[in-house]
């Protein structure tokens, strides 16, 4: 949603006039703000790091071995290796191990509400769970009874993350219009932060994106 923020009142307004102090309000002030709720292991970024960080924990594991070995049993040591010491189905499972640990922890991590707002600087994302005792420690956050907040309902709620993305950071972009996601990167190839939209969110954010990122998409 598209809002206007004073300053001096601290609110946002949904017309450039402050409902407040009555001062017109211009570009500077000109804010895109939403909310998305969703299971933490639906981000797509998440299992796609985890599949990555396995992958890469295996090769190295095979290579630390095979160097090892080598060392010890000089130039028959490649041979031998693939052959004899069953290395690459114990470097599977432990691929495969690692993947299913990660997806454990995702799931324990629970559904997260997810606060965004596009400004004249940059990006702010702040992630909200409700604070249970394994939504926390599978976030490694401390389980602290005086960080809990209260929302409208009166509902506990905790802030697990915040995260702040400068524009001129950013590497570049990626819209995704069907699954409702824009994807800012930090370095080019890293993605940094992935934006996730309702349907009728999601247009207008996606033009103040490209108007922020010309030539980064």
């Amino acid at each position: 949603m598209l809002v206007y923020y004073c300053a001096k009142c601290m609110r946002q307004n949904a017309r450039p006039q402050c409902e407040g102090c009555g001062r017109s309000l211009g570009n500077p002030s000109v804010r895109y703000v939403w909310e998305d709720s969703r299971m933490a292991v639906s981000d797509v970024s998440r299992p796609g790091l985890l599949l990555r960080i396995a992958a890469a924990a295996s090769v190295l594991t095979v290579l630390v071995m095979l160097v090892i070995d080598y060392v010890l049993s000089g130039s028959a040591a490649f041979t031998y290796f693939f052959k004899s010491t069953g290395i690459l189905p114990a470097a599977l499972a432990l691929g495969l191990s690692f993947i299913a640990l990660g997806l454990l922890v995702l799931f324990l991590q629970g559904r997260e509400t997810v606060q965004y707002m596009l400004d004249p600087k940059g990006v702010l994302k702040r992630t909200w769970i409700r604070p249970t005792r394994a939504a926390c420690w599978s976030r490694m956050i401390r389980y602290d009874r005086k960080a809990f907040q209260k929302n409208n309902e009166g509902k506990p709620f905790l802030l697990a993350h915040e995260e702040y993305l400068l524009w001129q950071d950013a590497a570049r972009y990626r819209l995704s219009p069907r699954a409702g996601r824009i994807t800012l990167y930090r370095p080019y190839a890293f993605t940094f932060m992935s934006l996730y939209l309702p349907r009728h969110e999601y247009d207008g954010a996606a033009e103040m994106v490209a108007a922020k990122l010309k030539n980064k998409r």
